[in-house]
């Protein structure tokens, strides 16, 4: 065989084999299952474990491909698992993986099929529990395979809504209010409005009580001291004001602060 026979040889059994459109695809890409119904596996060989089934004008996300096989995104519906004791639940649906490199299975069983496996602390949406194992929402990072003969690219865009979303911790609760400490109401001062003559004490009480009121010949109140009030010493007036606590009993009698004073003519 002369050398130009041997390069059209090889040049021809490349080409036998190159699968057709293989360079031009990008990944990912928008498919459309073309048959009735198709087998979704859990690998490139119809001797994995079937995993889901798709009807004629589903849509899949494709990811990649291995010879006559497609990676493509767990649809929708399909469900997975993983031990319990692999995630710690986050509130809301949501769970944390706790272990490293823990398998995503296609059904709650260690023989099943693992459909990839994820790192500690991934985030999952669970849907449930039961018998020692979580069940989840399709988990991003994992995926399925379908014979590239039952499907067809559609759009080389994959709308966002069709990707696996990432999940989301739950917001935290905010925290609950603090109620303010109440403040105790301060005792309202007793209010007087009165008659009488304002007369000097003999013996001033402290520096700032010099007068008194009386009524009847009888001492009723001591008055603080105010300007002028000494021009109403010995009158008959009209006064008014608030009493002055007086926890001490410092006074002798309560002591008036005085707000409005008239003299009666």
């Amino acid at each position: 065989m002369t050398r130009q026979s041997l390069i059209c040889s090889l040049v021809f059994l490349v080409i036998a084999f190159a699968r057709p459109g293989y360079a031009d695809e990008h990944f990912p890409f928008l498919a459309e299952v073309s048959r009735e119904s198709v087998n979704v596996r859990a690998g490139p060989n119809i001797n994995f474990e079937k995993v889901d089934e798709l009807r004629k004008g589903d849509k899949v996300v494709v990811l990649g491909h291995y010879y006559e096989w497609y990676k493509v995104q767990p649809p929708s519906g399909t469900k997975a698992y993983i031990r319990s004791d692999y995630v710690d639940m986050k509130g809301d649906g949501v769970g944390e993986v706790s272990g490293d490199n823990v398998n995503v299975r296609s059904r709650p069983t260690s023989d099943a099929a693992s459909l990839g496996e994820v790192k500690r602390g991934t985030l999952v949406k669970v849907l449930g529990q039961a018998n020692g194992w979580t069940v989840l929402s399709p988990v991003a990072g994992t995926a399925m395979w379908i014979n590239q003969g039952f499907l067809k690219q559609v759009s080389g865009e994959v709308p966002e809504a069709m990707l696996i979303p990432q999940v989301q911790l739950p917001p935290a609760a905010p925290p609950a209010p603090v109620a303010a400490p109440v403040k105790a109401a301060e005792p309202q001062s007793p209010w007087v409005s009165m008659r009488g003559t304002v007369e000097a004490l003999v013996t001033p009480a402290d520096p700032q009580v010099h007068y008194e009121i009386v009524l009847d010949n009888k001492s009723v109140f001591l008055l603080k001291d105010m300007p002028q009030l000494e021009y109403f010493c010995n009158t008959v007036v009209n006064i008014e004001g608030n009493v002055v606590p007086d926890p001490q009993k410092k006074y002798m009698y309560p002591l008036l602060h005085i707000n409005k004073i008239v003299l009666v003519l």
